[in-house]
């Protein structure tokens, strides 16, 4: 059996591991695992059989795959599925704005993202980790906002990954205590406008204002001549939040997603999605009449 693997979205530890322990208990079965790659040089869709010879480092020993990016995936997927067809399985690893209406074969979803925007499932893989970067960032940034004393009030401007309402954006704003910015508005300003006359009367030093891509901090500021303000710029992409040190519930959700791909895989079961519910992963069965 030819079981296609594809990753879409940033890399993780925790997406390294499955698509290793892939190669090694499914290879050790006699199935051929493909990994599915995107050469942005020859603009072509590179397929390629994973062993213990052929595989990317990723910390220590674990197998990775380039991630395929989604616009061209769902733009020229009636022509990338002529190249799949003779897969026998294929396991979309990432978001499932991606599309397989063309795909042949049996389809297996797993929900890996650092947005945790997949619908009826609680959790997705990789957002307890990102959200505990982007929190820690953040602290050792006000680390350095208590120590020093400007005399005006300081507003770091934390633009995280992502380009609309996310859980990302409001449950760090939670985390740390800071205002939310969705849009830059009438409404908005003067929200925020008043939080901050709110921190010049408590003689507070700093605030933090968490947005995600689709604001412009310097535009945002614009907004703002009326104060003595020390404006700052934090960036924090995509990069920084994954890497090779999940957090415990992702080891978890990782552990429970290899078994659960596995199992998947060798009993032949139907198309599906796999989801998160109360910490534990359960196959939701989806047909191709459903749009998966």
């Amino acid at each position: 059996m030819k079981i296609g693997v594809v990753h879409f979205g940033c890399a993780s530890a925790g997406t390294a591991q499955i698509v290793r322990t892939l190669v090694e208990e499914l290879s050790s079965q006699g199935h051929k695992v493909i990994g599915i790659e995107w050469d942005d040089t020859e603009k072509q869709l590179v397929r390629k059989e994973l062993n213990g010879n052929t595989y990317r480092s990723f910390g220590s020993g674990s197998y990775v795959l380039n991630a395929f990016p989604i616009t061209i995936w769902n733009n020229q997927l009636s022509a990338l599925a002529g190249e799949l067809t003779e897969l026998d399985q294929v396991i979309l690893l990432g978001d499932t704005k991606v599309n397989v209406i063309n795909l042949s074969g049996k389809i297996l979803r797993v929900p890996v993202s650092i947005f945790n925007n997949i619908e009826e499932s609680d959790l997705t893989l990789g957002y307890d980790t990102a959200l505990n970067s982007i929190v820690e960032n953040i602290e050792r940034v006000r680390d350095t906002a208590s120590s020093l004393d400007y005399g005006k009030v300081r507003v770091f401007n934390v633009q995280i990954p992502g380009a609309e309402k996310s859980r990302l954006l409001h449950d760090t704003a939670i985390a740390v205590e800071a205002e939310v910015v969705e849009q830059v508005d009438s409404s908005q300003v003067a929200r925020l406008k008043q939080h901050i006359k709110q921190k010049e009367m408590n003689n507070e030093g700093y605030t933090f204002f968490i947005m995600d891509q689709d604001v412009d901090p310097v535009a945002l500021g614009e907004h703002f001549g009326e104060f003595d303000l020390d404006w700052k710029v934090v960036v924090i992409d995509e990069s920084q939040c994954s890497g090779p040190y999940p957090t415990a519930l992702d080891r978890l959700i990782t552990n429970q997603f290899k078994k659960a791909i596995i199992e998947w895989s060798i009993s032949d079961q139907p198309s599906g999605q796999l989801i998160i519910k109360d910490k534990k992963v359960e196959l939701k069965e989806i047909s191709y009449s459903e749009g998966i």
